[in-house]
């Protein structure tokens, strides 16, 4: 029983070390890399590649840092196909706070649709940024075209298309933006179901409320939906109604599943 708290307290302390490792680092980053990459690559494609392949490091070394901390235990099945995803839309399920991150570590070259507040921040807005990552913001005709840019130059994109984080045990419910984005774009759609044993990082729970034991991730990389499905109907809105249920009921198996 001894053993079982004090790796409970373990767990609590590392957690936090975490969460400031993440936050101060994303800081120094922004004031001292992203600078020297912005000054020793000229603006445009080599420079957003450069960014985010950093940050792709960045997150694998923080991914493997949890792990080596006894934070987490982490499964993936297909890593293969993320990183032959360029070109395409990354669609995932959104239970932690952690997903974001364990996608990054795994895409070479990814980029996402962030909140304008992120976008403006004085100390993680220049890593979004130099990245060339979407802020939510812009007109719906300029948004598409930037998801477009992204795709074009071979980038993944990633999407949560719950919008937020989900409330376990909630029947899976899909915004349409993204399928509008598939849709309008005919762009291929690589599906990742994301699971977490005990839940962790959930929405409305603080960082200091860990498990009683060290949670089990799993990023299984699935189904890879093809352009051509979206083809053949008259009205571009049905086959976005109709690519929003198909993926809820596949997300809803895969977790009843899961």
């Amino acid at each position: 029983m001894w053993l079982e708290r004090l790796n409970f307290l373990w767990r609590l302390v590392m957690t936090g070390v975490a969460f400031a490792f993440i936050f101060a680092g994303g800081a120094v980053m922004a004031l001292t890399v992203f600078p020297l990459i912005g000054l020793a690559t000229p603006p445009g494609p080599a420079r957003r590649d450069r960014s985010q392949r950093f940050i792709h490091h960045m997150f694998s070394f923080y991914v493997r840092m949890l792990h080596t901390l006894g934070l987490l235990h982490l499964e993936v099945v297909g890593a293969s196909k993320l990183r032959d995803a360029g070109g395409r839309l990354i669609v995932a399920n959104h239970p932690t706070l952690l997903d974001v991150v364990l996608l990054m570590a795994l895409v070479p070259r990814a980029q996402c649709i962030v909140k304008k507040e992120l976008w403006d921040s004085p100390y993680l807005g220049r890593v979004v940024r130099g990245a060339g990552y979407i802020r939510n913001d812009l007109e719906p005709e300029a948004l598409l075209e930037a998801c477009r840019a992204v795709l074009d130059e071979g980038n993944s994109l990633i999407v949560f298309p719950e919008g937020t984080r989900t409330t376990p045990g909630e029947a899976v419910r899909f915004r349409r933006g993204f399928a509008n984005i598939a849709t309008l774009l005919e762009v291929e759609i690589q599906l990742v179901t994301i699971t977490c044993r005990p839940p962790t990082l959930i929405k409305g729970e603080k960082w200091w409320m860990i498990p009683p034991h060290r949670p089990r991730f799993k990023v299984d990389i699935g189904q890879r939906l093809d352009a051509k499905g979206w083809f053949g109907y008259e009205y571009r809105s049905l086959a976005a109604r109709k690519l929003v249920r198909q993926i809820e009921e596949y997300y809803t198996e895969q977790l009843a599943n899961g």
